[in-house]
């Protein structure tokens, strides 16, 4: 390979020219100055441009029309005259103690003759009348000025003239003997052409030159010369791009790269281990801990390299042969198994890395701090960044374990990076300007990295069906409109697959496996400028083994992609969102859920239960059933206590046969992708269910052991529970035990805090499979909702007038059995709680069948759980202890229903329902819940710079929306607003997609302001609605519980009914004059009276900038909202960078008091 930043293309070593600098046209080692002059950046990629240039790149095809040529040949013929005017005036300005450099520079002046003899004999040969070629075009006359102009100077010595005329020389010798190197077996009419240029005799020529310019320049400042030689080589390319010659144009359709090798100087997997090491060492208390604990981390990781590095030469050893002498035909089937067997290997490694526990206990925003250390390769930025300008949709592939790391190690100079949202990835739906990273990531659970992997591109495997889906999307989207060549950029043996597929795949790097891979395979490589100058016409390169292209750097790539063939292609541009498959719908079927549990004939809990979840998860569940019980709200206990002394009175428990009768038929027609298992009421069915899970190896499987209802009855005989440790556990993905059901599995365990279900969820993981059984040990969530104690403290605080206690907190204890992990939630106080752990187990479920990872599912799960527990607090269904829920409260709020009905009645509308009446009742404890919903806990998010668009500040400065956002999150802008008073809708729903793209891209909730239609059709992530816009409440009605809903408010009674309308936070104000709108001013001290009376975030609003954000924080607020400040100001990341410091200060100081 070239030293770094040495221009040249790596030529194969079969070529006659890798040789040496001579040998590749390049500069000698021992000429300094010129060596220096040639490694000039700013030379190199004119160098580079000119090699890459249509016009040479033909020359070297013999594709050039005779025109071009005959053109060439008469103006170059005109530019040699006054080069060889150069020389005599060098001649000429030879001082007394440089007479001895006369010889030489005559010496060059005959060569500049001969090469006009030489014109005149291509003149003859190709019938071309010099004498018509004595009008020079524009560039040609640009040249000959400059170094009419150098030459005629006074100042100017020896080594000036010479720098002007050194480049010409050099790049003729450079160009001939690269086009030499990749045509060696060209026969075409421009051969002698490169022959000339590139034979020993003419290479003498610019070495003589090279030589005098190094012995005279102490006698010029290097600067003169650098200025003189750029500017030739400038003039050089120009004057190839004023011949007549036109290539066919070059539009690209898609550009991937690969990251690490490719994009990076090394390999960044090891940093990622090194940040995980650190982090887990750093909770360790004390220096010696840490370091003990760092040094056996240490130890674990030389384990990990140490048996990757074994078992990867031991597999290569079996599947790579050393390539033969002889060039072999392709031989897709090898490579085929090769990718097969490749891919296998780096899936399993993965798996003991995970396995390992390492890549645990990593914080979020740890790694990306990381990758902003990362070193890039020269010029990759660069050509990613003009790709993404240039309209090319470009993706960043890796087998990284973090996007997060690879995305900040991209954007470390300012290039706009997003990450692929979900399994779908389109080439239509990279954000303008942006470039779109595709790799694994840490699976974290909170803040804190679980040590597992999101798998999404892990092997060569992945990245071949990568961009196959990439080019499929391409094709769909294309719809008869012009088409562009795809290109690929890597170096490893898992770039093989895209690299062979892409119309351009371009080796960067000196990978030599990649390159013996290629050679066993049959795949030819050649150097980049051999590539056909129309890719896109697949004869041009259909040879009877795939091609790739060698390039000797990042600069020469970008030479490549981008020369004058490059035009750009009209594209129709999509979002991710939209693109996106709908998230229930799992690799194009809809996904199952088997439940096998007893039917509760009140609705609320079993099979029923577990429905309805999975309806409202968006997942098909079928059922079979384990019993048939009579029972209402909350009655299962009492109904298996008749029956465990009374027989069948109230359950009837099917037979073991039958219940695996049930999944049999559902298997077989079905199948499933999860199973989930609830009440099985006897040790018989417990083994029935196990044999058949087994028989069929269907292993995810999430089981709620149903032992004891909520409200603490006994769910199973005796015998049960060993038939669930021995048969059961040993198969489940996940057990999901409350409290009272972990002790009866642990024989009775008490179990009273924290401490104690850590300690059982560690006792119950040995139950489950264990790494040596199964791909993935058995998780344990046990729920905490037992150990919560009742409203006792809050009623005796509010009997005494006393403030209230802190808000009461369920937690439950999630367990792999490496990692811990606390998940606490606000206990809703509600009698409808009926199946809530039958749900919860389903909810998980339905997750995992699309998808989701268990710690992921969980989370979600629980999620949907406490909304339903939320949205039916207090609905009158049934009379027992324990009263169903509303799992599809997102279909139909009875609770709020009967509340307006409540309303209603008392205002003595028509209708007005009778007082002894059921639904009167009903509707009377709906009032009162809505009057409780203060209590109500919102959707939270970081309001600490909150950022409203303004459409005339942006238009002032030039900017869009998305462009003004993007430089708003520079600065560290937590919410966004978009904000359009004006507009049609369609235009502001494309508005918004754009921002949307931008903000999700940051992690960073966009709101629409007024138009929910909007908020709801692009997707955002809330809305925010003033005192005359729609209703809060009709507003939380439309866009349901877990979208964001603002409030803007002036007074505390507005904020009181927004707050029990359903808002998650509130915008206060105007507190300053504003000249963004005319509103009324309210004040700090209002403002500080609005904050007291609610229990969600105020933010304000209004004339708020850094110098006064700080006061408002003080008066209880949570952020500040700001328009012009950052909109209108020149730098808005700089003024949303000082607004946030602001607050941050005023928030530390708020809290110290």
């Amino acid at each position: 390979m070239p030293l770094p930043g040495e221009v040249s293309v790596c030529l194969r070593q079969t070529s006659p020219f890798a040789m040496g600098p001579m040998g590749a046209g390049l500069p000698s080692g021992s000429s300094a100055v010129a060596l220096r002059l040639f490694r000039d950046p700013e030379v190199q990629s004119s160098v580079l441009a000119a090699l890459h240039h249509p016009f040479v790149r033909a020359l070297g095809l013999g594709s050039l029309s005779r025109e071009a040529f005959q053109c060439y040949i008469g103006q170059d013929a005109f530019f040699l005259k006054s080069f060889a005017e150069g020389y005599a005036a060098a001649i000429q300005r030879c001082t007394p103690g440089q007479q001895h450099l006369v010889g030489a520079l005559s010496e060059l002046l005959r060569g500049v003759q001969d090469e006009l003899k030489l014109h005149e004999g291509y003149a003859v040969e190709w019938g071309v009348d010099l004498s018509q070629h004595q009008q020079p075009n524009s560039s040609t006359q640009a040249y000959v000025d400059f170094l009419h102009q150098v030459a005629a100077d006074p100042n100017e010595g020896v080594a000036g003239i010479v720098a002007a005329m050194v480049p010409c020389l050099r790049l003729y010798a450079y160009l001939a003997c690269q086009l030499a190197a990749a045509f060696p077996f060209a026969d075409h009419e421009y051969t002698e052409w490169v022959r000339s240029y590139s034979s020993a005799e003419y290479l003498r020529l610019p070495s003589k030159a090279e030589a005098v310019l190094d012995e005279t320049s102490d006698s010029e400042p290097y600067d003169k010369l650098l200025h003189h030689y750029r500017r030739a080589m400038q003039l050089e390319v120009q004057f190839f791009s004023a011949q007549p010659y036109r290539a066919p144009p070059r539009p690209i359709s898609l550009l991937v790269v690969d990251f690490d090798d490719t994009c990076t100087a090394s390999d960044s997997s090891g940093l990622v281990m090194q940040t995980a090491i650190e982090a887990t060492a750093a909770q360790a208390d004390g220096s010696e801990a840490q370091a003990a604990l760092r040094a056996e981390l240490q130890g674990q990781l030389q384990w990990l390299v140490s048996n990757y590095a074994s078992q990867r030469q031991s597999l290569l050893a079996e599947i790579l042969p050393e390539p033969e002498d002889e060039a072999t035909d392709f031989d897709m089937g090898w490579l085929g198994d090769f990718i097969d067997r490749l891919s296998e290997f780096d899936k399993e490694m993965n798996g003991v890395v995970v396995e390992s526990g390492i890549l645990g206990g990593i914080k979020k925003g740890m790694l990306a701090r990381a990758g902003e250390s990362i070193t890039m390769q020269d010029g990759c930025l660069q050509l990613l960044k003009q790709a993404a300008e240039a309209g090319i949709p470009t993706y960043v592939v890796s087998v990284n374990w973090s996007a997060e790391m690879v995305r900040a190690a991209l954007a470390q100079q300012g290039l706009s990076v997003v990450l692929a949202e979900g399994e779908d990835v389109s080439a239509t739906a990279v954000p303008p300007g942006s470039v779109v990273v595709c790799a694994n990531e840490l699976e974290y659970f909170g803040d804190t990295a679980t040590g597992n992997i999101k798998r999404r591109c892990e092997c060569a495997a992945d990245k071949g069906r990568l961009l196959d889906d990439l080019l499929l999307d391409l094709a769909a989207a294309r719809e008869g409109r012009e088409a562009g060549i795809s290109v690929y950029i890597g170096d490893s043996m898992t770039d093989v697959p895209p690299l062979i597929s892409a119309d351009a795949g371009i080796l960067v790097g000196g990978n030599s496996l990649v390159r013996q891979v290629a050679a066993v395979a049959g795949i030819d490589i050649r150097p980049l400028v051999a590539a056909p100058l129309d890719l896109s016409n697949q004869e041009s390169h259909a040879d009877e083994a795939p091609v790739l292209y060698e390039a000797g750097s990042w600069a020469e790539i970008a030479a490549f992609l981008f020369n004058p063939q490059l035009v750009r292609l009209q594209r129709r541009t999509t979002s991710l969102r939209e693109r996106a498959a709908p998230q229930a719908v799992v690799q194009g079927k809809v996904p199952l859920v088997l439940a096998i549990a007893g039917s509760d004939s009140g609705g609320g809990a079993g099979v029923q239960a577990d429905i309805k979840t999975c309806m409202a998860c968006g997942v098909y569940a079928t059922t079979a059933v384990t019993a048939l019980t009579a029972q209402a709200s909350g009655s299962l206990g009492w109904a298996m206590a008749r029956w465990n002394t009374q027989g069948v009175a109230a359950v009837h428990v099917v037979p073991p046969e039958f219940v695996r009768a049930q999944m049999a038929a559902v298997l077989s027609d079905m199948g499933t992708d999860v199973v989930k298992t609830g009440m099985l009421p006897t040790p018989e069915i417990v083994e029935a269910v196990a044999a058949e899970l087994q028989e069929r190896g269907l292993v995810r499987l999430v089981v709620d052991p149903v032992l004891v209802s909520t409200s603490g009855d006994a769910l199973a005989v005796s015998g049960v529970v060993e038939a669930l440790k021995t048969h059961l556990l040993p198969l489940a993905t996940i057990v999901t035990p409350n409290v009272p059901e972990a002790s009866k599995l642990l024989d009775g365990r008490s179990i009273t805090d924290l401490a104690g279900m850590r300690a059982a969820a560690e006792a119950l993981h040995r139950y489950g499979p264990q790494a040596s059984q199964a791909a993935a040990p058995c998780w344990v969530l046990i729920k905490g909702g037992h150990l919560v104690e009742g409203d006792e403290e809050a009623e005796v605080a509010a009997e005494l007038g006393l403030a209230p206690p802190p808000p009461r907190v369920v937690t439950d204890v999630l367990f792999d059995g490496r990692s811990w992990f606390e998940l606490t939630e606000p206990h809703i106080s509600t009698g409808n709680t009926h199946g809530t752990g039958c749900s919860l187990a389903s909810a998980i479920a339905a997750e995992l069948a699309k998808g989701a990872d268990v710690a992921t599912a969980v989370k979600r799960a629980k999620k949907y759980v406490w909304r339903v527990l939320e949205r039916s607090r207090d609905l009158p269904l049934g009379q027992g202890s324990q009263r169903p829920m509303n799992h599809g409260y997102a279909i139909a709020d009875w609770s709020a229903d009967l509340a307006a009905a409540g309303v209603a009645a008392e205002d003595g509308a028509d209708g007005q329902l009778p007082e002894c009446s059921h639904a009167a009742e009903a509707a009377r404890e709906q009032v009162e819940a809505a009057a409780a919903r203060r209590n109500r806990i919102p959707n939270s998010c970081d309001l600490r710079v909150y950022a409203v668009t303004d459409p005339r500040c942006n238009a002032a400065n030039g900017r869009s929306n998305a462009e003004a956002v993007q430089l708003a999150l520079d600065g560290g802008v937590t919410v966004v607003q978009l904000r359009e008073k004006d507009i049609e809708g369609g235009v502001f729903m494309e508005q918004a997609a754009a921002v949307l793209e931008v903000c999700r891209s940051r992690g960073v909730p966009l709101l629409i302001n007024d138009r929910v239609d909007v908020a709801l059709a692009v997707g955002a992530d809330g809305v925010h609605v003033g005192q005359g816009d729609l209703p809060a409440a009709t507003v939380r009605r439309m866009i349901g519980p877990d979208r964001i809903l603002g409030v803007s408010v002036k007074t505390p009674e507005q904020a009181v009914q927004a707050e029990l309308d359903g808002a998650d936070y509130l915008g206060a104000g105007a507190v300053f004059p504003t000249g963004t709108k005319e509103s009324e001013v309210i004040g700090l001290q209002q403002l500080a009276a609005i904050c007291q009376s609610v229990g969600i975030p105020v933010v304000s609003i209004g004339g708020v900038k850094a110098s006064n954000a700080g006061e408002t924080v003080l008066a209880g607020c949570a952020g500040a909202a700001v328009v012009s400040d950052i909109f209108g100001a020149e730098r808005p990341a700089d003024a949303a960078r000082q607004l946030l410091a602001a607050v941050d200060t005023a928030l530390a100081q708020r809290q110290g008091q």
